[in-house]
């Protein structure tokens, strides 16, 4: 783990540090991602021999999703749940417990890893458009003439205050905005 909190306020100086945390988490994602595969291609490969003609094994080898059991008992409501029960009585689906699942098929290990593996690849497509905005924002020219607060949800910068600094950027971020107050007259009764 980076040690990141889930939802974080990250108080920064320069676009080039947020920049740079960006990018560190990018490479942590990159290296998890990297691991995950391999341990997921081990396990295929041992697997492959004892479960090389059972449906499910052959669905995870073309590199298509298995039908999730935990998806179909969280969008079920109010209908009873079938459970299937595959060879030698062991579960395909996923069993509930509190605000988990359990599962001890040889399948849901296979499923968890390519559950992980999605979830990262998520993360890192999110870090790199983090990182394409962050150097587009530094392109057009905001640079070290502001500080920013910024807003990291799951590790992922979501929303950049700019707080300026110095006396000559403060025109460069002021709104401003004017009003105008309209008053009725009423005629005056003559006299």
């Amino acid at each position: 783990m980076t040690g990141r909190l889930v939802t974080e306020i990250m108080d920064t100086r320069s676009l080039r540090e947020l920049l740079t945390v960006v990018e560190k988490e990018i490479s942590h994602y990159l290296s998890q991602k990297k691991e995950y595969s391999e341990r997921l291609g081990n396990f295929l490969r041992e697997s492959e021999e004892k479960y090389g003609n059972e449906d499910w094994f052959k669905q995870l080898s073309l590199g298509e999703k298995l039908p999730k059991g935990k998806a179909k008992a969280k969008k079920k409501k109010g209908g009873k749940k079938k459970k299937k029960k595959g060879k030698k009585g062991t579960p395909d689906e996923w069993v509930p417990f509190q605000s988990m699942f359990l599962s001890s098929s040889v399948q849901g290990e296979a499923e968890l890893m390519f559950e992980a593996i999605e979830a990262i690849t998520t993360k890192i497509e999110e870090l790199e458009e983090a990182k394409r905005s962050i150097e587009e924002l530094r392109n057009v020219g905001l640079g070290d003439e502001a500080s920013y607060i910024v807003l990291l949800l799951d590790g992922v910068p979501r929303k950049v205050f700019i707080k300026p600094t110095g006396a000559e950027a403060i025109p460069k971020f002021t709104f401003s905005k004017g009003f105008t107050i309209v008053r009725t007259l009423q005629p005056q009764a003559p006299s």
